[in-house]
């Protein structure tokens, strides 16, 4: 009996059923972090905002979106 194998080729890519990017915005001086949401803008709103209480000044921003994989169909 002989064996077969197969190289399949796949790609990821948006979902085309996705919803807006969840994004949130985490303090790098005391890790606080914002309320998930899927605005930019409440995100940067809240950086302002705990800079203005705190005086802390950096900021990283998490952003997550939904993907897929498909196969890629023919030869490459």
């Amino acid at each position: 009996m002989a064996t077969v194998l197969r190289h399949l080729l796949w790609r990821i890519k948006p979902d085309p059923d996705r919803q807006a990017p969840l994004r949130y915005v985490q303090c790098r001086d005391c890790e606080e972090r914002s309320p998930i949401e899927a605005s930019q803008a409440e995100g940067d709103l809240w950086s302002m905002d705990h800079a203005g209480k705190t005086s802390h000044t950096k900021y990283r921003e998490f952003a997550a979106s939904d993907l897929v994989a498909e196969r890629v169909r023919g030869p490459r």
